[in-house]
């Protein structure tokens, strides 16, 4: 990678021509230099690839380098140094692009009073434990894709999400720093080796 925007923590998302599926690799800077922390190992990634366009109509996983700034779970807190919220009754993802509140966590929402969208507290096996991606985030831009997440896989295909076996998210879960800045660099291997 050329540039990890002053990461101290990189977690990669990728596909290889002739390999099947996506691989999750989580490395750390040491004394300068970058040290493989943790992977290969594999993932799997929204139904229709990765891709650049992105929307509410697509089941594909970003290309990017994203932060990676906050946690939730349906769980207790596995012991992330993250701020990690547990999911309540009326924790809502809003998907809905019109809502004001497009593509952010809103608590006490059951009736989606604040927009519609994924009800948090309902997805026990999915988001038992997951790690926010911070797409389009900051700035949000209405209808460019909400709520991606790294969380526990399930036997459905991805909406676009990132998802690895619980044990596996637990350990980055409890491996990733906030002091470290970590960031997620998704895609086909030669597009992240260049971002």
């Amino acid at each position: 990678m050329a540039d990890t925007r002053g990461a101290g923590q990189v977690v990669t998302v990728t596909t290889s021509p002739g390999r099947p599926g996506a691989v999750l690799e989580a490395f750390d800077r040491v004394a300068g230099r970058w040290r493989r922390a943790f992977g290969p190992v594999p993932a799997v990634i929204g139904a229709q690839g990765f891709s650049t366009r992105i929307s509410e109509a697509t089941t594909a996983t970003p290309i990017g380098l994203f932060t990676l700034t906050e946690a939730f779970g349906t769980s207790p807190d596995p012991g992330t140094a993250l701020p990690y919220r547990r999911s309540r009754y009326g924790d809502v993802w809003v998907d809905q692009p019109a809502a004001p509140t497009y593509n952010t966590r809103q608590t006490g929402d059951a009736d989606f009073s604040k927009g519609a969208g994924e009800r948090l507290w309902l997805e026990t096996s999915a988001y038992e434990y997951a790690v926010v991606i911070d797409y389009n985030r900051r700035p949000v831009r209405a209808g460019a894709g909400s709520a991606f997440f790294l969380h526990v896989t399930i036997p459905a295909p991805s909406q676009g999400c990132v998802t690895v076996r619980r044990d596996r998210l637990v350990w980055l879960l409890r491996w990733l720093d906030p002091a470290a800045r970590p960031v997620i660099a998704l895609g086909p291997a030669a597009t992240v080796r260049t971002m």
